[in-house]
C-alpha cells in the first residue's frame, strides 16, 4: 500500500494506492473537508489505506510512504508531540490490530509519484460551499454522464512503476466529486475505451 496527503491552498487531497501481489492496482482519492496541516493530511491518508486494506480483507500489508514523520512515528522512533496528532496516532494503531503482519518503510517521493498525483488531483475538486436558503427541490437530469466528467492523462512519470505503467488516467466527477483512475504503459485508444466502459460508463448502467 501506497499513501500520499496533498495540501494547497485550494484544499487537502489524499490518495493511496492498494497493490495486489499479482500486481493489480486499487486507486483511493478522497477530498478532505476541513482545514489540516501536511502531517494531518499523510495520516489520513494513511488511515484510509488501512480501512479500505481491512475492508479487502487482507491480513498482510506492507505499507510505503513519503512521510518521514507518520512512517517514523509509526515504528516507533519519532515520538508523537503534536497534540492533533495524538488521536490520529491512537486510531492508526487500533486498525494496525487488524492485521496479522504489516510493515512501514519510508519511500522517497520519486518512487511516490502515483499517489501523489491522486492527492493532488482531490484537493484540487473545488465545491462553492454557500449558505443558501432552503428551497423546493427539483429534479435534474443530465444529458450524458460525460457532460459531467472530466478526463485528463498524467505523466510520463519516472521512474515508471513496477509494473512497466508510467501514465495516470484519471476521471472526475465534477457532481459526486468522486475520483477514477488507473496506470498505463502506453496510453492508446483501446486502453482508454476499456476504463471508460470497465470505470465509467458501466456505473450508469
Amino acid at each position: 500500500m501506497y499513501f500520499d496527503g496533498a495540501v494547497n491552498s485550494i484544499g487537502s487531497g489524499i490518495g493511496v494506492v492498494l497493490i495486489s501481489p499479482d500486481e493489480r492496482y486499487y486507486p483511493i482519492a478522497a477530498k478532505v473537508d476541513f482545514p489540516c496541516t501536511n502531517n494531518m493530511a499523510e495520516y489520513e491518508a494513511c488511515i484510509l489505506g488501512l480501512q479500505a486494506a481491512i475492508d479487502f480483507k487482507v491480513k498482510e500489508l506492507e505499507v510505503f510512504g513519503d512521510s518521514m514523520l507518520t512512517i517514523f512515528q509509526t515504528l516507533g522512533q519519532w515520538k508523537t508531540k503534536d497534540a492533533k496528532l495524538v488521536l490520529y496516532h491512537e486510531y492508526f494503531e487500533e486498525l494496525a490490530e487488524n492485521f496479522k503482519k504489516i510493515s512501514f518503510t519510508y519511500t522517497p517521493r520519486i518512487k511516490n509519484q502515483f499517489v501523489d498525483a491522486l492527492a493532488t488531483l482531490a484537493s484540487m475538486v473545488y465545491a462553492n460551499q454557500i449558505k443558501a436558503p432552503p428551497n423546493e427541490l427539483r429534479p435534474m437530469a443530465a444529458p450524458w454522464p460525460f457532460s459531467m466528467l472530466g478526463i485528463d492523462v498524467i505523466g510520463p512519470m519516472n521512474p515508471k512503476e513496477s509494473n512497466g505503467h508510467q501514465f495516470i488516467l484519471v476521471a472526475i466527477d465534477y457532481f459526486t466529486k468522486w475520483i477514477e483512475a488507473v496506470t498505463l504503459a502506453p496510453v492508446t485508444a483501446n486502453a482508454v475505451t476499456r476504463f471508460l466502459k470497465r470505470d465509467i460508463i458501466a456505473r450508469y448502467e
